[in-house]
């Protein structure tokens, strides 16, 4: 059962900063709901759930994927969208970018929602053991908040208190601080949540715990590093794949897959055994606001490459913002094809004639209008299938033929590319409905397994410990049959080949810049792997820059990154 219809239910307006000096409005009253409310239990509880609202201006919006996929290995820019300069590292990468403020705004809010939940539970009349869980889950919160913020930016303001007055000075706490407050509010959030909630999508004990061996794996590159950082990532992690309810599925693609056994769609079957947390969305209009829109992002523009073809609702089709473009590098990742499943699984790359108007000659409904051939393809091999698929406009995938005139990487073809399945929304009520529904996965336990093997590696210097962490998630992804040859050996075991599997299994996750910067590995990837941003990249790039709207609402000098 979700709560989302909860979410809703209140407006915590006076708590809502606008800035990050954290000016907000006094006393404001909307629709009758005051300050006061928050004191009375049944305000608090609202409060306690209006606080995952923020999650949803980041997970599954378009700022949030901005911030957290363009401008590395894995993805480029399509050919649309206005937001290119972010992926490219160009000059519109700067601090008036909404790209940056808007999650710099909403965070702001979200934390100082949480502090007014944090700061009032204590006088609130409800039962003690009650009311210490549910400030764990906004602890718990107020720490994913902080821990995006110090990721992105770097040094940040850290409060840990209510404002209630308008205030415009602000300085910039030092990373390692912000660090210690948020391992204080995850410690604090892991010994009062439950191991399981009756409502899902709420924290849990594993969820805290998840997240704090992440805060400690990503300390542990820093300069500020304490010298069990390593080890505290990798006991965290470990003993959640130990001691939790939460098991890897047996099929990479149910872990994303909203339909049952027999074809029913359902919100139902998102709720499985290999979820930590997870943000919950809602058919409903009156409680999903913008809702889930990574089902527009991810999509290439298949309907203009084909005739024959209509955009459409349905698997596979559905409607096309064409954002975020994979890489030739993220492709070739996922090889040998015949091996990993995860390419099969992960992404669609036939698209079939779904009307007979204005059909080429020779095909009909149900037959191939697009084909995106993974092969080594030659001259002999496209006539063939070109003259058995009448009408097919065939591109090919493979990067030996990057220069032949059906390689998908032509500058003519920039919108069309393989379409990631995880984000497909087909419980959308119309065709350009763009408010979805589907949850988004933000910590699932293949990562939890991921997070031990990098961390049981940077501990020992060698991947010996990491093995059966490594080779659980590649096991689940062969093919029936292929286990053995998907498995791998201490000495295959680099920093390199975590970030590979990293990308093989979360792909379109809104991680992978938080992955390459926490392994400093940004620029080197990005200058290997995406031509479009590796003539621009630079080493400042691995911060972004402060949004101009903090500096110029701050009265003091708020201080701006090196390098913007």
């Amino acid at each position: 059962m979700k709560f989302l219809k909860h979410i809703y239910l209140v407006v915590l307006v006076l708590f809502l900063s606008t800035t990050g000096c954290e000016s907000v409005l006094d006393e404001t009253i909307i629709s009758g709901v005051t300050a006061e409310y928050l004191n009375t239990p049944e305000g608090f509880i609202a409060g306690v759930n209006a606080s995952y609202k923020p999650l949803r201006d980041y997970y599954g919006d378009e700022d949030g994927c901005e911030i957290s996929i363009f401008g590395t290995d894995e993805f480029t820019n399509g050919g649309h969208g206005g937001a290119h300069d972010v992926n490219q590292y160009r000059a519109g990468l700067n601090a008036e970018s909404n790209t940056f403020w808007d999650p710099w705004n909403k965070f702001y809010q979200a934390i100082n929602a949480c502090n007014a939940v944090i700061t009032r539970g204590p006088e609130v009349d409800l039962p003690q053991e009650e009311k210490d869980a549910m400030i764990a889950e906004v602890r718990f919160l107020r720490a994913h908040y902080y821990f995006l913020l110090v990721r992105y930016f770097g040094p940040v303001t850290l409060t840990l208190e209510e404002t209630t007055g308008v205030e415009t000075e602000a300085t910039r706490t030092p990373e390692n601080e912000v660090y210690s407050a948020i391992i204080e509010d995850l410690n604090y959030a892991i010994s009062m949540l439950p191991e399981s909630q009756s409502e899902f999508g709420r924290a849990t004990k594993w969820a805290a715990q998840h997240m704090l061996s992440m805060v400690y794996l990503t300390r542990a590159y820093t300069s500020f590093a304490e010298s069990d950082d390593f080890n505290q990532a990798a006991t965290l992690a470990i003993d959640i794949i130990n001691s939790s309810d939460r098991a890897l599925l047996d099929d990479f693609l149910n872990v994303f897959n909203m339909a049952d056994a027999n074809g029913n769609l359902s919100h139902t079957n998102e709720q499985n055994s290999e979820v930590i947390f997870s943000v919950q969305y809602s058919e409903d209009p009156l409680t999903n606001g913008e809702g889930n829109r990574n089902h527009l992002y991810f999509r290439p523009w298949y309907e203009v490459y084909n005739n024959g073809l209509d955009r459409a609702l349905g698997h596979g089709y559905g409607r096309p913002w064409i954002r975020f473009r994979p890489t030739q590098w993220a492709m070739d990742n996922f090889r040998p094809l015949n091996v990993d499943s995860r390419f099969e699984k992960t992404f669609q790359t036939v698209w079939l004639y779904n009307t007979d108007r204005d059909i080429p000659e020779g095909a009909q409904v149900g037959d191939t209008a697009i084909w995106i051939n993974t092969n080594d393809l030659t001259q002999q091999e496209v006539d063939a299938i070109t003259n058995r698929l009448p009408g097919v406009a065939l591109f090919g995938l493979h990067s030996n033929d990057i220069d032949e005139p059906w390689s998908w990487s032509l500058p003519d073809n920039i919108n069309i590319f393989p379409s990631p399945v995880k984000v497909d929304d087909n419980l959308r009520p119309s065709l350009n409905y763009t408010n979805g529904s589907r949850d988004h996965i933000v910590y699932r336990l293949a990562e939890t397994y991921l997070i031990a093997a990098e961390a049981l590696l940077g501990r020992d210097g060698d991947g010996s410990a990491a093995v059966p962490y490594i080779n659980a998630v590649r096991r689940r992804a062969a093919y029936e049959g292929m286990e053995a040859a998907m498995e791998v050996t201490a000495s295959d075991i680099t920093l390199d080949f975590i970030l590979d599997e990293r990308s093989r299994e979360l792909y379109a996750e809104q991680k992978r810049w938080l992955d390459l910067t926490r392994t400093g590995k940004l620029l080197d990837r990005v200058k290997a792997f995406n031509p479009d941003a590796a003539p621009n990249i630079q080493e400042f790039h691995t911060l972004r820059p402060i949004p101009a709207n903090q500096l110029i609402r701050t009265s003091n000098d708020y201080g701006q990154n090196p390098g913007y």
